[in-house]
């Protein structure tokens, strides 16, 4: 008997409500993209489509020249640079809260410094989680438009700020509190009021970091690399696992990640890597900014690593993550977006990773991010797993792992990364036996001692 074969009609739907036609969900997969969605993934969380059916929408939108729409080797919806930055900045700008006119001064403000739309979005949002907690306008915290003098209107700023920092202290006991702090002085600096240098330590306001080195101990356990691996593998995700698999071996800041190029990879005659660390400054340029070329001698698993993100990513590339675009400053934008990229991918996969596997709350919040503190950037605690897996495979060779890793003395390593564990000094210590009456010195310090004696 003859089978008939009956294809199935997906379902018309629009984040789960009828549309009449296929024309239709093909908009809001464009609207979609023009939101800042860039993956058949993104665009399905959004629209409540599958990635595949995105896909095949995205196949025949492609065709259409109507839609403008192409995509890279990898599926990515290819805009250029100048369209994101303005796509991002009507975002900004239609943002209910962002038009308000003392966030609207701030923007401003932010705009004048060369901040990106993400960034000036996310210390927005600061302000309007503070604004929303205390119960007033962004107005009424820099008293915008009452005829005050300066000083008046910065005892006021101050007062809101000790109300919101009572609650912030009960709420999150253990949450630090330094991009809140940055952003609400910001705010603040934006209406003309500012701190003299040391000043905000009074008042709870002082951006230098907090609890230095509290979050040394934090990490990706071996269960979870290995189920995040197999989740990219399965998805055919080598962006994403290149950055994250050379960052567990090379120890790298975002930006010194995002800004690989092939150039600075050398197989022969000894696997290096070099990578630029903006952070460190030290008279070098790229992309930019200033910084160092940091050397590296990896491992030989991590030669492995990167010698299949070279047969997995596109060829003829001179960046690793991205096409060259011909100028430092496009290039500097490119490498910025892929961050920004890498950090929301990262993020839903910690999200979807079982709370229970976490080693404890705290890596769990800095994993997650907070919106208060994290920034919501993930990428930081490969760094941190870099350096805990590193030390003790060394028997915690802090001068190793901080050559390997970037920084620039073990002191820093040693404090905020991950120290050298209290059973393993009592084990050291087990195993050393020091005895003054019969230790010989060298021939040097023992003729250096006679002479002393003499």
């Amino acid at each position: 008997m003859a089978q008939t074969l009956v294809q199935r009609k997906s379902r018309l739907r629009v984040k789960g409500l009828k549309v009449k036609d296929r024309e239709k969900i093909k908009e809001a997969i464009a609207i979609s993209i023009q939101n800042g969605n860039y993956t058949t993934r993104e665009i399905g969380v959004d629209i409540g489509k599958d990635h595949s059916t995105i896909s095949r929408y995205l196949s025949e939108m492609e065709r259409e020249d109507k839609w403008g729409i192409r995509r890279d080797a990898n599926g990515s919806i290819i805009i250029s640079l100048q369209k994101q930055l303005a796509q991002e900045h009507r975002q900004l700008e239609n943002e209910p809260f962002n038009q308000l006119p003392a966030i609207q001064k701030w923007i401003t403000y932010l705009k004048s410094g060369g901040i990106l739309p993400r960034r000036i979005q996310y210390l927005v949002n600061v302000v309007h989680g503070m604004s929303d907690q205390l119960k007033v306008m962004p107005e009424t915290l820099v008293s915008f438009g009452v005829p005050l003098d300066t000083m008046k209107r910065k005892e006021i700023a101050i007062e809101y700020w000790r109300n919101f920092l009572a609650w912030f202290n009960v709420a999150y006991p253990q949450m630090q509190k330094t991009n809140t702090i940055n952003a609400y002085r910001s705010f603040l600096a934006a209406h003309n009021i500012n701190f003299a240098h040391g000043e905000g330590r009074r008042y709870g306001l002082s951006t230098t970091p907090e609890r230095l080195g509290e979050y040394k101990d934090i990490m990706l356990t071996p269960e979870q690399i290995d189920r995040i691996n197999r989740l990219l593998e399965g998805e055919s995700d080598w962006e994403a696992w290149s950055f994250m698999n050379i960052d567990l071996h090379t120890g790298a800041r975002a930006f010194a990640m995002a800004s690989m190029s092939w150039n600075r990879v050398a197989f022969l005659p000894v696997f290096r890597v070099e990578q630029f660390e903006p952070k460190i400054k030290r008279g070098d340029w790229y992309l930019t900014k200033e910084g160092k070329w940091w050397v590296k001698y990896p491992t030989e698993e991590c030669r492995i690593v990167v010698e299949t993100a070279r047969d997995r990513l596109p060829k003829e590339r001179k960046f690793l993550f991205f096409d060259d675009a011909k100028s430092d400053k496009a290039n500097a934008l490119q490498a910025s977006y892929f961050m920004s990229k890498m950090a929301i991918r990262f993020k839903k996969i910690f999200s979807g990773l079982n709370k229970s596997s976490w080693l404890n709350e705290k890596t769990r919040i800095y994993a997650l991010g907070d919106g208060l503190y994290f920034n919501g950037h993930p990428l930081h605690l490969m760094r941190h797993t870099m350096a805990q897996y590193y030390l003790a495979a060394t028997n915690w060779s802090l001068a190793y792992v901080a050559s390997l890793g970037g920084w620039e003395n073990t002191e820093v390593l040693n404090k905020c990364y991950g120290g050298i564990p209290e059973h393993i000094k009592a084990q050291i210590a087990k195993s050393i036996h020091v005895r003054f009456d019969t230790l010989v010195l060298n021939t040097f310090g023992s003729a250096l001692h006679g002479s002393l004696l003499t």
